[in-house]
C-alpha cells in the first residue's frame, strides 16, 4: 500500500496583488485537495492492521516449516516390479529396504500411487505375506498387486505382472505427473514413451547389472540402486539418495 503524504501546510500561492477569479479557484481547489488527502480514508486502520496481521502470519508458518511453499507438489505415482528387483543373484548380497525406498522416491512430492507387483504360487501352503515376493513389500506402504504363477510343461513359468502393470499406469495417467518406475525391464519402454508423450516426468530405478539400456535411455533419468548403500536392508546409514546416472530433458 502506497502512502501518501498530506500537502504542506505552508504551501506559498501568492500570485500578487491582483488575483483573478481563476486564481481563487485555483486557491481554493488546493485547499479541498490537502483537506482530502489529509483524512484518514473510511476502513483504511482497519485494512493497515489486516495486512500487518497476514505478514506476521506468513512469517511465522515460515519460521514452523523451514521454507516458504513454493506451489503445489508433483503428483507421484510408483509402480513396483518387485520380481525383477526381489530376484537377485543368492551370492548378492543387496537387498533393497523397500519402506525407505519409498520414503526416498517421494521426498517432496504428493505421494498418489504406491503400487507392488508380486507374482505368487497359487499352492503355496502359507500365508500370503510369506511368499517370497510379497514378504520385501508386505506391510510398507504399498498397495500389494499379485497373480498366480503359470508353470507351463518345459518348466517355463511366468506371471505377466508387467502387463497389469502397464495397464494400471495407464489407467491412472490423469493423475499423475510424475510416474517413478522400478525395474530395469526394457518391455515397459513402449509405456515410457507414451507417458513421456503425454507430458509425464518417468523415472527409472533398478540396480545397474539389470537395466536395460532401451529403458535407461527412454526414461527422463534412471537411479542406480546399487549405489544407494542407505536403501539397502541392514544399512545403519541415513539414507542416501540413488545416484543419479542419466538425464534426459
Amino acid at each position: 500500500m502506497r502512502r501518501v503524504s498530506a500537502i504542506p501546510e505552508d504551501v506559498d500561492l501568492d500570485m500578487g496583488d491582483e488575483v483573478s477569479s481563476d486564481g481563487q479557484d485555483l486557491r481554493m481547489l488546493v485547499d479541498e485537495l490537502k483537506d482530502v488527502i489529509s483524512k484518514e480514508r473510511p476502513g483504511e486502520r482497519a485494512l493497515a492492521s489486516s495486512a500487518r496481521e497476514l505478514t506476521r502470519m506468513a512469517g511465522a508458518l515460515r519460521n514452523q516449516s523451514g521454507t516458504a511453499h513454493s506451489g503445489p507438489q508433483l503428483r507421484l505415482g510408483v509402480f513396483v516390479d518387485t520380481a525383477n528387483v526381489s530376484d537377485r543373484d543368492p551370492d548378492d548380497p543387496i537387498r533393497l529396504d523397500f519402506k525407505k525406498l519409498l520414503d526416498e522416491v517421494t521426498a517432496d512430492r504428493r505421494l498418489i500411487h504406491a503400487r507392488a507387483y508380486c507374482p505368487i504360487y497359487a499352492d503355496f501352503a502359507g500365508r500370503l505375506e510369506h511368499q517370497r515376493s510379497v514378504a520385501p513389500v508386505w506391510e510398507k506402504g504399498y498397495d500389494i498387486v499379485t497373480k498366480p504363477i503359470k508353470v507351463f510343461a518345459d518348466g517355463a513359468r511366468k506371471a505377466d505382472l508387467d502387463i497389469v502393470l502397464v495397464m494400471d499406469v495407464i489407467r491412472r495417467l490423469p493423475t499423475m505427473d510424475v510416474v517413478a518406475l522400478v525395474s530395469g525391464d526394457g518391455d515397459y519402454v513402449p509405456m515410457v514413451d507414451y507417458l513421456r508423450e503425454h507430458g509425464l516426468r518417468v523415472e527409472a530405478y533398478s540396480f545397474a547389472d539389470a537395466m536395460s539400456e532401451d529403458l535407461r535411455v527412454a526414461a527422463n533419468d534412471w537411479f542406480d540402486l546399487s549405489s544407494a548403500t542407505g536403501l539397502h536392508m541392514g544399512s545403519r546409514n541415513g539414507s542416501r539418495s540413488p545416484r543419479h546416472v542419466a538425464a534426459r530433458g
